[in-house]
């Protein structure tokens, strides 16, 4: 269902008396979101609260069926279309629950001095950040923040993972980890992998494997190192056998980037 909230002063509205509540984060101008209207999408495992189109968090749910019908009379609550966001950890017997190998995402602000907080324990990120919101995901033995769609550090996860799933606004990692951003004049080539999963860049063939065949790469030269993208995912990285300064790159083949020489 997808119905609208006021924020109370207070920052936290109560959508059902003695089981569902949603906290409103304070954001600067100090009264924060008070008064400003939100759109909440609720289903029986997730609550996803939005402002003006965009995601302010995302909570585990703790509504029964019957009572959807209770949203509709007091909100006016309608059906919903597809869910905005990944969904909330899942709850079993009551608590959440964290299927093994799952990594978890929360949304944290980061201080004037370049650190977030994580269930009490201070964790510095960095100071260019203070005052943006960045997504911290956990996976158990690593700890990484993605600002701006990339990759921003990666350090030893602070809590175990039997806490992860005690996190407020812990959801489950819709996507895998963005690779890191490109370094400054970096080589980028597009090849179109053969059926045996390899390809050749700068004289140097490159395999990846079968089950990689026909898809369409791109090759990131670097100092000492060729990486492998396809889409947002990487796929591999090799060492340059020749490392000296490329200068022409040149590609036969139907299928595969022709310029870039």
């Amino acid at each position: 269902m997808e119905f609208e909230i006021r924020v109370p002063p207070s920052g936290e509205a109560t959508l059902l008396p003695g089981r569902q509540r949603i906290s409103v984060p304070r954001v600067s101008p100090p009264r924060g979101l008070a008064g400003r209207t939100l759109t909440v999408w609720a289903d029986l495992r997730s609550l996803h609260v939005l402002l003006d189109g965009h995601l302010v968090r995302t909570i585990v749910s703790r509504l029964l069926p019957h009572d959807l019908a209770y949203l509709v009379m007091r909100y006016g609550a309608r059906p919903a279309g597809p869910a905005p966001a990944a969904a909330a950890l899942r709850r079993i017997n009551g608590n959440t629950e964290l299927a093994a190998g799952e990594a978890i995402e929360i949304d944290r602000m980061v201080q004037r001095d370049g650190h977030v907080t994580i269930a009490g324990i201070k964790c510095q990120i960095a100071f260019a950040l203070a005052r943006r919101t960045v997504t911290i995901r956990l996976d158990g033995h690593l700890m990484h923040a993605i600002a701006d769609n990339a990759p921003v550090g990666t350090w030893p996860c602070p809590i175990t993972a039997d806490r992860d799933a005690r996190l407020p606004g812990a959801r489950t990692a819709a996507s895998p980890l963005p690779p890191p951003p490109l370094p400054a004049g970096s080589i980028r080539v597009q090849r179109r992998l053969h059926a045996s999963g390899r390809f050749m860049a700068n004289k140097q063939f490159i395999k990846l494997g079968p089950r990689h065949a026909g898809k369409l790469v791109t090759v990131v030269i670097e100092g000492t190192h060729y990486r492998v993208l396809h889409g947002e995912e990487e796929l591999a990285i090799r060492p340059r056998r020749d490392t000296t300064p490329v200068t022409r790159l040149y590609v036969r083949g139907k299928g595969t980037q022709p310029d870039g020489r």
